[in-house]
């Protein structure tokens, strides 16, 4: 095929991202489109990365049948552009979390049966995330025993964003951040979680929770404590990885972005990482099951796999769901 035909839905500040991402791989696609309800932003966006102005999605997806569109609208908006895309034949790469709901992230697993559907969890495509599962292969670090994990920083917006709309959302932090510490313990463990239970608290005048701290187990006995927070004004953006026979430190800020060391090392290796960002690789990946319809590394079974512990979890901390 010749160069993929991409759209793109939702112009806010996730779809600058995917937008970028693709800009990566012009040699491979090309931005045909880009709808929001708001025609400045998609406008700006358009300006920007090319493509025609749509103030409906739904709209555009029949005009333009591309092979590809993003939807990187909020999760209550989701459902009607996924379900045209999968009329189409359209392959969607969708933001996370993947709906508001277990049942609503179920209404698009169906939807795109049989069809090319990846949820946007972009940390699967972090360059140390993976090498830290290589290490893990390995054996270097023996068994695992737990993981910790925690993203946090100073939401300037809440409040004032949708983001903190229960009924845009689907809640609060738990939902919006915990869905990649989630989708991260998974891939680390390589096994699923079967319990879990979290705690969450608001410290600002907002509705939802604006902290949450998660403990998860996994069907191997991994445990994992997960913490988020839209309040602290340290950020904080690691995974640490302990072993029966090491550990390992996946540090966001850090140049390298993984260190390990092992029982009988008297000081941290630093692995020395050089690959493009996650955001990109995402796009690549994508963009690689497109022209080779083949299925995505993040399906659709992933997304209920991780939106099955976030109804547990907010069913253990008293949320009805």
């Amino acid at each position: 095929m010749g160069r993929i035909r991409v759209a793109v839905i939702g112009a806010g500040g996730i779809a600058g991202a995917h937008l970028r991402a693709y800009a990566a791989h012009t040699q491979r696609c090309e931005i045909v489109g880009i709808a929001d309800v708001d025609e400045t932003a998609a406008r700006s966006k358009a300006e920007v990365y090319g493509g025609r102005v749509f103030t409906d999605g739904v709209a555009m997806l029949k005009q333009l049948q591309p092979d590809a569109v993003s939807v990187c609208t909020p999760p209550k908006f989701r459902i009607p552009f996924v379900e045209a895309a999968a009329i189409q034949r359209i392959a969607v790469l969708c933001e996370k979390p993947p709906a508001r709901t277990l049942a609503e992230t179920q209404a698009i697993v169906d939807a795109m049966r049989g069809q090319l559907l990846q949820f946007a969890f972009c940390h699967r495509f972090h360059p140390p995330l993976n090498a830290a599962q290589d290490l893990i292969r390995s054996g270097k670090l023996g068994e695992l025993v737990q993981i910790e994990n925690r993203f946090a920083f100073r939401f300037a917006r809440a409040g004032k964003s949708w983001f903190t709309d229960a009924d845009i959302a689907g809640g609060g932090i738990l939902i919006d951040t915990l869905v990649h510490s989630i989708d991260i313990f998974r891939a680390l463990t390589g096994q699923e979680i079967e319990a879990a239970q979290a705690y969450l608290s608001s410290t600002l005048p907002i509705a939802v929770e604006d902290s949450a701290s998660l403990l998860v187990r996994s069907s191997g006995g991994v445990l994992g404590t997960l913490n988020c927070s839209w309040v602290t004004p340290v950020s904080d953006s690691f995974v640490r990885i302990h072993g029966s026979e090491g550990g390992a430190v996946i540090d966001y800020n850090a140049a390298s972005g993984l260190r390990y060391q092992l029982a009988d090392d008297a000081d941290w290796t630093e692995m020395p990482i050089d690959a493009p960002d996650r955001f990109a690789r995402q796009a690549a990946h994508f963009l690689d099951c497109v022209e080779a319809k083949a299925s995505p590394l993040v399906s659709g079974e992933d997304g209920l796999a991780v939106m099955r512990v976030i109804e547990s979890a907010y069913e253990s901390a008293g949320v009805p769901t």
